[in-house]
């Protein structure tokens, strides 16, 4: 029998995966209960073995053991969204402007940018709501193929 995740604790476990290394997040699973534990760089989490610590490798097989650590998403991931979203815009513009912008260093900024445009209001809204699905999708295959199940 898997452990049910909640779709609170969905969420949460979203916002770790989308977390870049300058928000600080990071967060685990316990195994058997599926709470999750979210930390950061102001409230560190202490259940994550400590490298100074003269028996690290002996904790940190017990964490692995009783713990699943939640990756973050990765620039690779976001950038794919990226270019799958591009595919399903219809102006041809827009599209246009969308894969120039997505071309080399500061790719999401200016992604992001030529959507908070006014007259992209529309497609703004819709980056939001394909991006955060994206996300819902990448965590459910992520649980469910590290033996997770979902609360009906």
């Amino acid at each position: 029998m898997s452990t049910a995740i909640s779709k609170e604790n969905i969420s949460r476990i979203a916002e770790v995966m989308n977390s870049r290394d300058n928000d600080g997040l990071y967060g685990c699973i316990e195994r058997e209960t599926g709470e999750v534990l979210i930390g950061s760089q102001d409230y560190p989490l202490d259940v994550f073995p400590n490298e100074e610590n003269e028996n690290y490798e002996e904790a940190e097989v017990e964490f692995n053991l009783r713990y699943l650590q939640i990756p973050q998403k990765g620039s690779g991931a976001g950038y794919q969204d990226m270019e799958d979203f591009i595919e399903t815009v219809e102006d041809k513009r827009l599209r246009d402007l969308l894969g120039v912008a997505i071309q080399g260093q500061g790719a999401f900024g200016r992604f992001k940018n030529v959507l908070r445009r006014s007259e992209y209001e529309l497609e703004h809204k819709l980056w939001l709501a394909f991006s955060e699905k994206c996300t819902y999708d990448q965590v459910i295959e992520w649980l469910t193929s590290n033996g997770f199940s979902l609360e009906a």
